[in-house]
């Protein structure tokens, strides 16, 4: 991978976990009620997990780390992202949107894993 390619994967990385971080303080003060506080919570949390595991996976190699980067991002946009729009705007988000995300964040883990469990190198 060109040193280019991973800085742009550390810079998504790092907005990712600056937008997690914002969205988990507006969400403890601007959601107008606890069910709606609660969705921004756990977006915020995932999205900070996954800015982190993306910041690791800038860095892979390999095939299967470059899949799981993908989902990651498409992870990200698509779970986290439904549950702060549901919680922080008035459009009605569809909910196909957030387990397509879930399974995108699934799937990256189990990309991760067989990375580990099959590549040549230490």
């Amino acid at each position: 991978m060109s040193d280019g390619s991973s800085r742009l994967w550390r810079l998504a990385a790092a907005l990712s976990g600056a937008v997690g971080v914002t969205a988990g303080a507006v969400g403890a003060h601007a959601a107008g009620d606890e069910h709606l506080a609660k969705l921004v919570e756990t977006a915020s949390y995932y999205q900070l997990i996954h800015a982190v595991v993306l910041l690791w996976l800038a860095s892979g190699r390999t095939g299967t780390l470059r899949i799981a980067r993908w989902l990651c991002l498409a992870g990200t946009v698509l779970f986290c992202g439904t549950l702060y729009l549901k919680a922080l705007s008035p459009w009605p988000t569809p909910g196909l949107f957030a387990p397509i995300g879930g399974t995108a964040f699934i799937l990256a883990w189990l990309a991760i894993a067989l990375d580990s469990a099959f590549s040549q190198r230490d």
